[in-house]
């Protein structure tokens, strides 16, 4: 089955977002990408305009590790 554009973009996050999600500051979540814990699907850009997308089952797996 196909997703919709919307279904799609749900499974979506920006680090902001992510960090949110996962119920950690910036450096905490920092820390887990350093690390390997968590990847970013998607990133484009450098330095403050650098973006990073993450999937929202990533994020899930990190939460349960974190637990």
């Amino acid at each position: 089955m196909k997703m919709t554009k919307e279904e799609f973009l749900e499974q979506l996050m920006t680090r902001r977002e992510a960090e949110s999600y996962v119920g950690l500051s910036n450096v905490a979540f920092q820390h887990h990408l350093r690390q390997g814990n968590i990847k970013p699907v998607k990133e484009s850009g450098s330095g403050k305009g650098k973006v990073q997308l993450f999937w929202k089952e990533d994020l899930d797996k990190l939460k349960e590790f974190l637990n």
